[in-house]
């Protein structure tokens, strides 16, 4: 029963897609005219919904924003203005950087768009020289509370500050620095802190305010090795308006022409546009080279002008139907989807091969020109079709997926595979007709590239062919076992461009440790998550003291608590005589020629700090947030409509710090506080791939499996058709293996390629030997081998370009699709032929 059953629903389908090919063929050869108009409308309509696509390039775009890691990371960004600023990096003299960037800073602030400032801040110095009497203020609030922000590492040596022994020296340098270029300014410091308390919370400060290994004792945003100086700008307009970037990079390379310094800069505005441009680039390089190549094999086979000029026309229709489609259900697209057009170039003119390959053979063998077409586009075409479907759905598949690398490229390639297939099937016959009809040529036999000698060699040594290929085949699987998975992000992005040599640069010279884990504590009261900030602290510095991290920066490590304030005020307290000390200074102050009234709110401060007690943290909060240096705050708290969010910093440099141990550790402290790094980001995303590609896998197999068994109705001819494949699958994965190779978020697509791909490969070869008398079988391989030979030149020479792009991520897709479609066509051309011969005897 159900043998019967299969056996109607397999007829049925075949019928259907018989009668649906002769429709085919009966309106391109009765009415071409119809054809072609109604083409070219949905073309134009098609092309006016691309114009309104907008295409994207930011890397993170292309993976699910759900997951925990990467919501945090985008968070922070956000947060913390990473995601909107743009960074000038200065190499130069160290004596003329701080004059350039000057320079440099005082351009973009005059740089205007549209009669609007193009940056709404620029920074260039740890504090802007404009809110001096800011600074004279906070700096007169935090040394007469030192137990608020000094570090308890310090307490001795800010005791030994404080004891009237040292007075006399502090007072001299107040002298020298009055004296010097900027005395003037110095005034209002000197009077706030005569004893340069400062000494002990500034840099504390300024090295907790930046996320950069900066010179602490320069007042400018400068290395440690003084090599690079780092302008901060943030752009007036978000990202997402790219025409407002792309001018903003013109008036960026306008800025900083002329200067005597090199400027390189990095950001998201500048990798929006230099990188999609790199992109853009190496795609459409890749795009008109392999259609060069393409179209140069199809004439060196054929010789035939007019369908060698109709195969750009075909592939361009099914792209921009392709595209046009995917733009009414996509809101935007991102550029590296948009490299499926290099894919189209090979898959898009296999069609055109098979098609025109049996028509010519045909023509040949004496048909004339109505039934050679027939035969091409009914018999071949059926093949065609299914074929286009095996590769066409396993893409559509990957559609399932909440990856939007995969499900971009899956509906692009899924609809451009359909659309060319249509394109070919609508637009070749008529073209056929018109060329037999007005420019008649005799028909010489192909060549059969060699394709008649692998047909005779398989069949003398068909068993020595088997046993060779299962010996390489078990070497692959093997090898398949080592390779690897290459999660960094960085190696998705273009190697060349600028913002990501910038970025390379940064990392270089200004990078605290090369690898970074955030911790947030969020909730909805600040004196709680201050708390919990405090705690979490406790831990991460036990790791510092143990030397599995380098650093780590937090609210927690510049505003001291309650337990850390009494602490340093006992140590004070024991240090200092409260109205004796004050009158010390006092007398100090006197004995080197100074008038002790405009130091008096100093000198009342010092009588009390015997007695200080612990202030509220958020005191302190307040207190920076109104002075130059609110970067600290801002950069480690953040107050938005769904609470307070505290950010604590870990620098590590690798394997000494247990990333997996640590968080076992902080789940037990603060169950809620969320993570993220680069590492767990790569971790989670490989997770994210590989649960979605597995799925996109099995649900493309099973299509691929119906459709196969629809196609040869029997168990040989499916074996047939997946041989290939599989043995193509795992030659290329052990191939990847043993040059290094490593899968990545991008090129594990190719694994649904090969699968669309490959049985093809066996589809044409077994429906073409197998339909006919034994006689004949040679003849048929030849036909097939060749199609299916110059297929796979033709899909190497598109796809498998990208492999000599400079994006990595596009380079990666181009070398696994070479290697998957060089070792499929093979299995197809050589060793299936052999197991076909022995099936046969």
């Amino acid at each position: 029963m159900f043998r019967a059953l299969f056996s109607r629903s397999t007829s049925a389908v075949n019928a259907l897609t018989h009668r649906h090919l002769e429709w085919i063929f009966r309106v391109t050869t009765r009415s071409p005219l119809r054809v072609i108009a109604a083409s070219l409308l949905l073309v134009t309509l098609a092309a006016i919904m691309i114009a309104t696509t907008r295409f994207e390039s930011d890397i993170f775009r292309i993976f699910p924003s759900r997951l925990p890691a990467l919501r945090l990371l985008l968070d922070s960004l956000d947060w913390t203005g990473s995601a909107k600023e743009a960074y000038f990096l200065l190499e130069g003299d160290p004596i003329i950087l701080p004059v350039e960037a000057e320079k440099l800073a005082s351009r973009l602030q005059l740089l205007q768009l549209d009669g609007q400032p193009a940056f709404s801040r620029v920074t260039w110095r740890v504090y802007d020289e404009s809110e001096g009497q800011l600074f004279v203020d906070f700096i007169a609030y935090a040394v007469v509370r030192p137990q608020l922000f000094a570090s308890q590492q310090d307490a001795l040596s800010l005791a030994q500050r404080l004891s009237p022994a040292s007075f006399d020296a502090e007072l001299h340098r107040i002298k020298t620095d009055l004296a010097g270029q900027f005395g003037g300014s110095m005034t209002g410091l000197a009077t706030a802190d005569p004893l340069h308390l400062r000494d002990f919370i500034l840099p504390r400060l300024k090295a907790a305010s930046q996320a950069l290994d900066l010179d602490t004792s320069s007042p400018y945003f400068l290395s440690r090795d003084k090599r690079v100086m780092i302008v901060i700008a943030e752009p007036a307009r978000p990202v997402q308006d790219i025409a407002f970037a792309r001018r903003l990079v013109a008036g960026i390379n306008q800025a900083r022409s002329g200067l005597a310094v090199s400027v390189s800069c990095a950001g998201a505005h500048i990798s929006a546009v230099l990188d999609e441009a790199a992109m853009k680039s190496n795609i459409l390089y890749c795009i008109l080279s392999s259609l060069l190549v393409v179209l140069a094999i199809f004439y060196t086979v054929y010789r035939r002008l007019l369908p060698t000029i109709l195969l750009p026309l075909i592939i361009a229709v099914g792209v921009v139907l392709a595209l046009g489609t995917a733009s009414l259900l996509l809101p935007s697209i991102h550029v590296i989807s948009f490299a499926f057009m290099a894919l189209i170039v090979g898959l898009g003119t296999d069609y055109s091969i098979h098609l025109y390959d049996r028509y010519h053979c045909e023509r040949v063998a004496g048909k004339d020109e109505v039934q050679a077409l027939h035969l091409a586009v009914v018999d071949t075409g059926h093949g065609l079709f299914t074929a286009a479907a095996t590769t066409s759905l396993p893409f559509l598949a990957m559609m399932i997926s909440d990856v939007r690398a995969l499900y971009e490229l899956g509906l692009l390639v899924g609809l451009g595979v359909l659309f060319s297939l249509y394109a070919t099937l609508f637009f070749l016959p008529p073209l056929l007709i018109f060329m037999e009809r007005r420019f008649p040529a005799p028909f010489h036999p192909i060549p059969s590239l060699g394709m008649g000698y692998v047909w005779r060699f398989a069949g003398r040594y068909p068993r020595h062919i088997i046993a060779v290929s299962i010996l390489l085949i078990v070497a692959g699987g093997v090898a398949a076992f080592n390779i690897s998975f290459d999660g960094e992000l960085k190696n998705l992005q273009p190697q060349h461009s600028e913002a990501f040599l910038t970025q390379a640069k940064i990392e270089k010279h200004l990078s605290l440790a090369p690898r970074q884990l955030l911790v947030a504590v969020e909730g909805q009261n600040l004196a709680q998550v201050l708390e919990r900030t405090g705690r979490v602290g406790e831990l991460i510095e036990r790791y510092r003291a143990d030397k599995r991290i380098s650093s780590w920066s937090s609210l927690g490590n510049i505003i001291n608590n309650q337990a850390q304030q009494q602490a340093l005020s006992r140590t004070l307290s024991s240090a200092t005589a409260g109205g004796q000390t004050a009158f010390a200074l006092r007398t100090a102050l006197e004995r080197n020629g100074f008038d002790a009234e405009p130091f008096q709110p100093f000198i009342d401060a010092l009588a009390h700090f015997g007695t200080a007690g612990p202030l509220p943290e958020t005191e302190g909060i307040e207190r920076l947030l109104a002075s130059p240096l609110r970067g600290v705050v801002n950069r480690h708290l953040i107050h938005d409509q769904s609470g307070y969010h505290s950010l604590l910093f870990l620098y590590y440099k690798g394997a000494e710090f247990e990333q997996s141990t640590f968080l076992q550790e902080l789940a037990i402290i603060d169950p809620t506080a969320r993570t993220t790094s680069v590492d767990m980001v790569s971790s989670q995303l490989a997770s994210s791939v590989t649960h979605s590609f597995l799925w996109s896998f099995l649900v493309g197999g099973v299509l691929v499996l119906f459709l196969m068994i629809t196609h040869f109705e029997s168990k040989l001819g499916m074996m047939y058709t997946f041989f290939p494949v599989a043995a193509g699958t795992v030659l290329m994965l052990g191939s990847m293996a043993t040059f290094g190779m490593g899968i990545n978020f991008m090129n594990a697509m190719v694994l649904v390629t090969i699968v669309g791909m490959g049985s093809d490969y066996g589809l044409h070869v077994a429906h073409r030997v197998n339909t006919g008398a034994d006689t004949g079988k040679e003849t048929r391989f030849v036909q097939a081998g060749r199609a299916v030979f110059i297929s796979a030149l033709t899909t190497i020479a598109g796809f498998g370009s990208l492999a000599f792009a400079d994006y990595p991520a596009l380079a990666s897709i181009g070398w696994a699709t070479n290697l998957g479609v060089g070792f499929t066509a093979l299995c197809a051309l050589v060793t299936l032929p052999a197991i076909l011969v022995v099936q046969g005897s």
